[in-house]
């Protein structure tokens, strides 16, 4: 089983999808910014990883993300480059902008920690990090240096 993503990583993949999203608080303004986050990720790792490689952890991110949160258990991305959100639920209980904005950042946080897994904690934190480097992001390297 794929252990949880730390605490830190977590706080980030909040801050990235915050920072894409606005502080609005819609459903559609969460879904609107990870898919920002989703596209940017593509574009910057798909060269690294390829485009199949990319959706695959994506795939894979939603599906440990919906063991905490039934509502992502129909979300597919788009896998063209521009990493269209669908299937998330109409029903106003289930998308309410809080329980969205958890399972976005569940998802980012599980896609983080497998491209972690998969390609190093330096090098796949630098990438996404160069995205967006006006996140604050409050973990450590593998080498316990705080960034």
């Amino acid at each position: 089983m794929q252990p949880s993503p730390s605490q830190p990583l977590a706080d980030f993949a909040r801050g990235l999808l915050r920072y894409e999203a606005g502080q609005a608080g819609d459903p559609d303004d969460f879904a609107t910014g990870f898919q920002r986050v989703c596209g940017a990720l593509h574009q910057r790792l798909s060269p690294l990883i390829s485009a199949p490689g990319f959706y695959t952890l994506m795939a894979r991110a939603i599906m440990l993300a919906a063991r905490d949160f039934p509502l992502l258990a129909t979300v597919k991305v788009t896998a063209n480059g521009d990493c269209a959100v669908s299937g998330l639920p109409t029903d106003e209980a289930v998308r309410a902008p809080a329980l969205v904005d958890d399972a976005m950042t569940a998802v980012l946080a599980q896609f983080i920690g497998l491209l972690v897994t998969f390609i190093g904690e330096n090098l796949g934190l630098r990438k996404v990090r160069e995205i967006w480097p006006e996140v604050p992001f409050a973990g450590t390297d593998s080498a316990g240096v705080r960034e």
